[in-house]
């Protein structure tokens, strides 16, 4: 007796040459297949149905691989933490420079990143740095622009999410607001950087995207239109800063 067997999801795809994962989830309210091509993360995406959804998620894949293909070969390349690479701060082009001889505690001078201690642990030390410096620099605009607003600031922190570069909590507490920012915004240019630091400052006073929103953020950043422009077309490579492959 033959028995039908439910089609199995590949867990990648070779895509001219790349090896890119394939992520399915199911969704408590999707009635169809849905398919994404994610550049920040990485992955071709499905999305199915609580039940089911196998056999047209594979047919899905098949009928749009050359339109998968088109998306995937305009993802960024990794830009890893290894001697030698070539990473962005503020904006600028940075070589990771590894001697022996250099001191373990990253130094940023003349366009290189120099460091030495144990190879092994770079990367996690090149990520702290920039960190590091995230933190000092955004904590620094956004209490200077607080005080612009008369606005007070509890906390400023920051994260590594993917689908935002800031966020504004409790804008009304007394004690003040929590601010959250993507440390990925220490590799974008400083201009950008300062226009998501009033973005969010403007929400202290705006908790939404009102008429009188955007005319604060206007006043505190004229060129935020300019800075969405930019992160919309170069705001996904700085996700792959630091990614082997």
């Amino acid at each position: 007796m033959l028995r039908w067997r439910r089609p199995t999801l590949p867990d990648e795809l070779l895509i001219d040459g790349r090896r890119v994962p394939v992520l399915a989830t199911r969704r408590a309210g999707a009635r169809t297949v849905r398919l994404k091509a994610n550049a920040i993360s990485g992955c071709i995406e499905l999305s199915l149905p609580p039940r089911g959804g196998e056999d047209a998620a594979v047919t899905l894949l098949k009928s749009h691989h050359g339109w998968l293909a088109a998306r995937v070969a305009g993802w960024p390349r990794p830009m890893p933490f290894a001697p030698g690479a070539s990473i962005t701060v503020d904006g600028q082009p940075v070589l990771i420079d590894w001697q022996a001889g250099h001191p373990r505690t990253p130094r940023l001078a003349a366009g290189r990143l120099q460091l030495g201690g144990p190879l092994e642990s770079l990367p996690g030390r090149i990520e702290r740095w920039l960190k590091a410096r995230a933190r000092a620099d955004l904590a620094e605009q956004t209490l200077r622009l607080a005080a612009v607003v008369g606005r007070p600031v509890a906390r400023v922190a920051i994260a590594d999410p993917s689908s935002r570069w800031g966020s504004c909590a409790g804008w009304n507490r007394p004690e003040g607001a929590r601010i959250g920012y993507s440390w990925r915004l220490i590799l974008a240019p400083t201009w950008v950087r300062t226009s998501i630091v009033a973005h969010e400052v403007a929400h202290l006073v705006h908790p939404n995207h009102s008429p009188a929103f955007h005319a604060l953020n206007r006043q505190l950043d004229p060129r935020a239109s300019e800075a969405r422009r930019w992160l919309a077309r170069h705001g996904a490579a700085l996700h792959w800063v630091g990614r082997e492959g």
